[in-house]
């Protein structure tokens, strides 16, 4: 794989290349092939410069250089990622326009679906994904995933779980990324009932199935959920029960945690996660630490609150 750190000198060798006097086939004597395309298209969408991969990715056929099935996947998710998926689907009907080669796959159509829910519209993602599958273009796991959580985030968990039932009547596996998207749905409608009634059974496939077994972003999730519907004992239920499985709590789920004990006035839950956290050798990252010094600014119980933060390891290492 191309190390991301080699993408500058890309981006370098297109400026000198925009800036050379002739641009006709060659460029400083060497001909401009679609290896270098290729790879110059995907370093400007890298480093975001997609205006820059677009007016380059219509250079290529008055240089005798014919676009292939990659460039237009690159570009395409290169537009969708910056916001510009109305380009997208227009390089994409230019793809079956073309035919040959070039006819959209699902990497295409996945980028324009992800383009489109991070937009806010579903509506016009289902309306691809239809497209997707009348051309016979078979959906996989992440077109899935994308789908629910925009149907999720749009708050129409109702259409969520019809795509749920589709995966499994379509026989495509689901994974940890599945549930955990209709969790945080859950969570964020406020139904824990629900949310922990997934959660186990992500507890069950995960005995028979890979990939699917909750991990540190699940439990952070749930906690998350349950903090935030007010339910404190429930949330270190759920603690405790990462622990008993062997998943390592991360600085998110601490806090999430910590936020909600500082909120409440929890001192000696404040303490006792801070304290964790030392124990654990996990430092505090940058919201972590703003959670933190508002946390103390705001104390309005013990006096001592300060003095103990201060003599925290966890502090410590982190300054």
């Amino acid at each position: 794989m191309k190390d991301p750190n080699s993408y500058p000198t890309v981006v370098s060798l297109f400026d000198r290349f925009n800036r050379a006097r002739d641009i006709g086939a060659n460029y400083y004597g060497c001909a401009i092939d679609q290896i270098t395309f290729g790879s110059l298209i995907k370093g400007l969408c890298i480093k975001k410069r997609i205006g820059d991969a677009a007016k380059l990715f219509d250079k290529m056929p008055p240089m005798g250089c014919s676009p292939n099935l990659i460039m237009y996947n690159t570009l395409i998710d290169g537009l969708c990622r910056n916001g510009d998926t109305k380009l997208g689907l227009q390089l994409c009907e230019e793809m079956a326009r073309e035919g040959g080669s070039c006819k959209p796959n699902v990497v295409t159509y996945n980028s324009l679906i992800n383009g489109l829910c991070k937009e806010a519209n579903v509506t016009m993602a289902m309306k691809v994904f239809e497209e997707m599958i009348a051309k016979r273009v078979i959906p996989n796991v992440l077109t899935y995933n994308t789908l629910i959580d925009g149907f999720c985030k749009s708050g129409d968990l109702v259409g969520a779980f019809k795509l749920l039932d589709e995966m499994t009547a379509k026989r495509i596996v689901t994974n940890v990324v599945t549930y955990n998207t209709l969790i945080s749905g859950q969570c964020k409608v406020g139904d824990m009932d629900k949310a922990f009634e997934l959660f186990n059974k992500m507890i069950r496939l995960g005995l028979v199935q890979e990939g699917i077994k909750p991990d540190q972003h699940t439990y952070s999730i749930l906690i998350s959920g349950y903090c935030k519907n007010e339910q404190i004992s429930e949330a270190m239920d759920i603690l405790a029960e990462m622990q008993k499985q062997g998943v390592k709590p991360h600085i998110v789920t601490y806090s999430i945690l910590l936020d909600t004990f500082f909120k409440k006035q929890r001192l000696n839950d404040v303490k006792h996660i801070l304290s964790r956290m030392a124990n654990e050798g996990i430092p505090l990252d940058e919201i972590s630490r703003s959670i933190l010094i508002e946390g103390v600014a705001n104390w309005k119980g013990d006096e001592n609150l300060n003095e103990f933060v201060k003599s925290i390891d966890v502090i410590k290492g982190s300054t």
